[in-house]
């Protein structure tokens, strides 16, 4: 009778995966200061344009008579409806404005 040699398994090593050539750290070179003179300054004859801030004015109701009774129009400014006749003017969620 013959007598096996006990077989002992080798550790299973993990596969590395690499990410893909476009998701690798590239490194990127310095670019030449310009104390060196590789480079000339540029100067933008043109301004940056700036984005011009309009201010909103606020809409509400106008009422025909005082203490904000009998609507008159709604979604107008104070001076539209002081224009239009209004007594009382009052602002969405605000406060009733005498005219």
């Amino acid at each position: 009778m013959s007598i096996r040699k006990p077989v002992i398994r080798k550790p299973k090593v993990p596969k590395i995966k690499k990410p893909l050539i476009s998701k690798r750290k590239r490194i990127v070179k310095k670019s030449p200061s310009l104390a060196l003179g590789r480079i000339k300054s540029t100067i933008n004859p043109t301004k940056p344009l700036k984005s011009k801030k309009t201010t909103k004015t606020p809409l509400g109701t106008c009422y025909l008579e005082k203490d904000c009774k009998g609507v008159l129009s709604r979604k107008v400014t104070k001076t539209q409806c002081r224009s239009k006749g209004g007594k009382s003017w009052k602002k969405v969620g605000g406060l009733c404005e005498k005219l």
